[in-house]
């Protein structure tokens, strides 16, 4: 349920942006998912087309890189990529992840943790509408 939240958080987001810079339409948006979020990209492309039904964004073309994992080992500091299990079972527990150098279980997430509106492309209201 939470790509439901998510879809809903992006779309605010943009309509608040498009809506600030007066846009006729927003043509493109373009998303990081990190894969600690354990937000399916399919599904949130299809809760996005849903939620910006009857916007200005209806019908943008929606764009996500999906980011990897991230840590940095609060004993050896190495910094790696760590792959996140696609389990069922990590979206109603969270997913620990350990050092993949030391093993270690003390780490620091660097990167691959957020769901974030990268960029957005508009086409702007021209000035006698």
């Amino acid at each position: 349920m939470h790509d439901v939240t998510a879809a809903q958080r992006i779309a605010s987001t943009v309509l608040h942006a498009a809506h600030e810079r007066q846009a006729r339409r927003v043509e493109q948006i373009s998303i990081a998912l990190g894969a600690m979020t354990m937000i399916d990209p399919d599904q949130l492309t299809f809760w996005l087309e849903q939620v910006l039904r009857g916007t200005v964004a209806e019908g943008a073309e929606i764009e996500i890189e999906q980011l990897p994992l991230i840590v940095r080992c609060t004993r050896c500091d190495s910094e790696s990529e760590v792959a996140v299990p696609d389990d069922p079972i990590y979206h109603l527990m969270p997913f620990a992840p350990a050092c993949p150098a030391c093993g270690c279980e003390e780490i620091e997430i660097v990167g691959g943790d957020a769901c974030v509106v990268r960029s957005m492309r508009i086409t702007e209201a021209s000035d006698d509408e």
